[in-house]
């Protein structure tokens, strides 16, 4: 079985999600809690149910917080055909459906079709293991391999272990040891009634309650002797064998009374040694990041430190301040285009001045201009003396006075003469009335020519002069603006000049604006030198500080390897080698008579001083047994005799029936006891015959497994050798060690190679993913390669799923990163 996609649609942290398995071997990274045990844990879910919520399992179940949907599917390949396995919330660890290529759809009977006789607990034991797990080596045996190769090997094995069970279930029908109900149970009952119902009758006998006690006396006295005898025997034997291996024994004492020193492993010498050569590189490497730091200090001290901080932190300003010059030299320019022109304007208004001979009044506002007008207007429209009409008038009284006079006609007289003086009179009136007005006129003009500053020129030339008058007034405010202007931009190129005091000099615009402008670009560059190795300071000092802290790490370690010796110093520790290598020479001598006593044998000696003392301990023993077996053949004696007497005593049938009611319940117990011990042999020969059936796998899985483990040791140990009390091995030398004395690296390995030997022979039979959830924590980078090597060699047969959190793993596999996932 290959998973070739999943999807998740609710399962712990993953909601709608979708991954790829697009290799083989896959390694799916992730950092801690980015998923990585979610995502292993719900392929096994998928595969064999969700966890209940009884107990601990609650924590087990990864339902989402955040969604309702609990469950998804996996997309599996099995002998070529394409299955969908989908389980979602449901009884009995969820409600599964599996669908095949042609949308045929199945239950959970033909997912355990696909997983041919594995359990989730098989499955957890062969197929899956973490880190935790490679911990349980020191609990494998040889029992525990076989009965995953019974469960895997033999063809049917599943019926048969169900068919062991009945039998189980029909024995304890008929007895268990501790029950009540059993039919067997119920019969011994019984038959222990009877006996005490049979040694009341006995009692009634003469005489048989005292050959009873004295046979009872005899039958105790065998048991003790009997005890005695074996007791002693075994003693005496013992203390014989003692005694043949004396002579070794005090050879191996006075090798252990030779010259002792603290334990330290060869593991701990290579340590030091690296631990020295990593000291030695790491002070080489302070001193070089000191003597970089002192170099940067150095250069640190070429620059204006407190003016380049204090122009970074002012820097906007000073941009300010540079962006006020620019628009100061813009005005100066302006300034100086417009001097030409303010010259003409000045000359204009002077010409102007010239022009009138007096200080020029303001201009007139539109309505002083309208009133002026129609002062003017006035002038100019004053009645006349109507000179026409009174010469007319006076002609025709000239005329009449002379026709009157040439006719001599009084009348016409008169009446030219009425006429003139009537004329003359009107004429005399008509004059002083417009002379009255004129005045009047006059005096208006004269009141508006002083009210505007107009008296010093002709009334004809104030309506004239305004265009001149607007124009003198337009030059002076240019003028006047102008010199405000030039007023503004003095002031503020002085306050300039007073800030830029001590960094720029420059007696006109254009000197400052150059010399600020070269003073930050200085400034700036320097800023950015400055940056730049106050950087690369921060960044020695990190470094120097990461290089010392590493020092100081490698030298605790080397110290507190030191300490467990009882030395303080690299010399003391030279020393300490020397000695350690005499000692070493005396107790390979030491071992040699060792080899030939056991722990046992070691402590039954030290129970004597001497040889003189085992001897007379082992003639003390053997005198004891002559006793025993001579008090054992008296009380021999005694209960036949009794015996004899008390079956002649026995002549009541009541007691001879209650004897047959005995006899006929024996009989039926011992055919219930027949019957019980025939299940049990039946149970046992099933499972003997499961083993057998798949026996021929167990030394190819040992083979393998010592092949894969020679490969992750480098070829350091040769064989495994797998017992009921647990595991050893033998290194290539022939010497042994139990797990419990290997490294945690090299026993982690151990149970790996048994677990990909056992994977290796049997993916025949049974192929699923293997899923490692980071199972490797313990190995180094060289270790961690060769694993991967023997992962690609199974990946040929099996898929492999390796979900990590260590970045070396990185190149040695195509990757499914699960932290891009989660920053999507």
């Amino acid at each position: 079985m290959k998973i070739k996609s999943i999807h998740i649609d609710g399962f712990g942290k993953w909601v709608d999600q979708d991954f790829k398995i697009s290799s083989n071997p896959q390694v799916i990274f992730g950092n801690n809690e980015a998923g990585k045990t979610t995502l292993a844990v719900f392929i096994r879910s998928i595969l064999f149910g969700f966890a209940n919520a009884k107990g601990k399992n609650r924590y087990q179940q990864y339902k989402p917080r955040h969604s309702a949907a609990y469950g998804g599917s996996l997309l599996v390949e099995v002998a070529g055909q394409e299955y969908r396995i989908q389980r979602q919330q449901g009884k009995a660890g969820g409600k599964v459906t599996v669908t095949d290529q042609a949308g045929h759809q199945f239950g959970a009977a033909k997912l355990e079709d696909l997983l041919g006789n594995v359990n989730q607990e098989l499955y957890q034991a062969v197929f899956g293991f973490s880190q935790a797990d490679l911990a349980a080596i020191d609990d494998l045996n040889q029992d525990e391999v076989q009965r995953h190769l019974q469960q895997l090997g033999a063809v049917g094995s599943s019926e048969w272990s169900r068919f062991t069970s009945q039998l189980i279930k029909d024995g304890e029908a008929i007895f268990k040891p501790r029950g009540r109900k059993p039919v067997l149970n119920q019969h011994l009952k019984e038959y222990q009634n009877m006996q005490d119902k049979i040694q009341a009758a006995r009692e009634k006998y003469d005489d048989y309650t005292s050959l009873l006690a004295e046979r009872t006396r005899a039958q105790q006295e065998i048991q003790h002797s009997q005890k005695q005898l074996a007791t002693l025997r075994p003693q005496s034997e013992r203390l014989e064998q003692l005694k043949r291996l004396w002579p070794v024994y005090a050879r191996w004492q006075n090798g252990q009374r030779g010259p002792s020193q603290a334990p330290i492993s060869d593991d701990q010498v290579n340590r030091v040694d690296q631990l020295r050569a990593a000291e030695q590189e790491y002070q080489r490497q302070v001193r070089s990041a000191q003597d970089q730091l002192a170099k940067l200090n150095g250069r640190l001290d070429q620059f204006d430190q407190p003016g380049l901080d204090d122009y970074h932190a002012h820097r906007t300003d000073y941009q300010q301040v540079q962006a006020s010059l620019l628009q100061l030299q813009a005005q100066a320019t302006h300034y100086q285009q417009r001097e030409r022109e303010m010259e003409k304007h000045f000359q204009e208004r002077n010409q102007l001045q010239e022009r009138y001979g007096h200080q020029l009044p303001r201009p007139l506002s539109a309505t002083a201009v309208g009133q002026l007008e129609r002062l003017v207007k006035e002038e100019s429209t004053l009645p006349n003396s109507n000179a026409k009409l009174t010469i007319g008038l006076a002609g025709v009284g000239a005329l009449l006075f002379i026709i009157g006079l040439a006719n001599h006609q009084g009348l016409l007289m008169g009446l030219g003469i009425a006429a003139l003086a009537g004329t003359g009179y009107w004429y005399y009136r008509q004059r002083s009335q417009q002379q009255q007005v004129a005045d009047r006129h006059r005096q208006e003009l004269v009141e508006f020519g002083q009210q505007h500053g107009l008296s010093n020129f002709p009334v004809d030339q104030w309506l004239i002069m305004q265009a001149d008058l607007h124009r003198v007034a337009d030059l002076n405010r240019e003028l006047a603006a102008d010199q405000e202007s030039k007023s503004q931009y003095q002031h503020q190129l002085a306050v300039i000049k007073h800030r830029l005091a001590g960094k720029v000099s420059g007696d006109n615009i254009g000197e400052l604006v150059h010399g600020f402008a070269g003073w930050l670009a200085t400034r700036a560059n320097q800023w950015q030198q400055l940056s730049a190795i106050r950087q690369q300071e921060t960044a020695a000092n990190h470094h120097l500080t990461e290089l010392k802290e590493r020092l100081r790490d490698i030298q605790n370690e080397k110290w507190t390897i030191y300490q467990s010796v009882g030395v303080g110093n690299d010399e003391a520790f030279n020393q300490f080698l020397k000695r350690r290598a005499v000692v070493r020479h005396h107790q390979a001598t030491t071992a040699a008579y060792e080899q030939q006593l056991s722990e046992q044998d070691k402590k039954a000696l030290a129970n004597f001083d001497s040889e003189a003392a085992l001897a007379a301990e082992l003639q003390r023993l053997q005198a004891q047994i002559e006793t025993a077996q001579h008090k054992l053949d008296q009380a021999q004696e005694t209960a036949q005799h009794a015996q004899v007497v008390i079956e002649n005593l026995v002549a009541d049938g009541t007691l001879a029936e209650l004897e047959q009611q005995q006899a006929n319940r024996a009989a039926q117990i011992w055919e219930e006891a027949r019957q019980w011990v025939a299940y049990q042999l039946a149970e046992q020969w099933i499972n003997r015959a499961l083993v057998l059936a798949s026996a021929d796998r167990y030394p190819a899985i040992i083979t393998a497994a010592e092949r894969f483990f020679a490969i992750l040791t480098a070829n350091r140990y040769s064989k495994i050798l797998l017992t009921n009390d647990g595991v050893a091995v033998l290194t290539a030398q022939q010497e042994r060690f139990a797990v419990a004395e290997l490294s945690t690296g090299t026993a982690e390995q151990l149970y790996v190679a048994l677990r990909l030997g056992f994977i290796s022979v049997m993916s025949d039979q049974v192929a699923l993913p293997i899923v490692i959830d980071d199972g490797f924590v313990n190995f180094d980078h060289v270790r961690r390669k060769r694993i991967f090597a023997l992962l690609k060699q199974l990946a040929v047969k099996s898929q492999v799923l390796f979900f990590t959190a260590n970045d070396q793993a990185l190149g040695l596999a195509p990757v499914l990163n699960l932290n891009e996932l989660n920053n999507e």
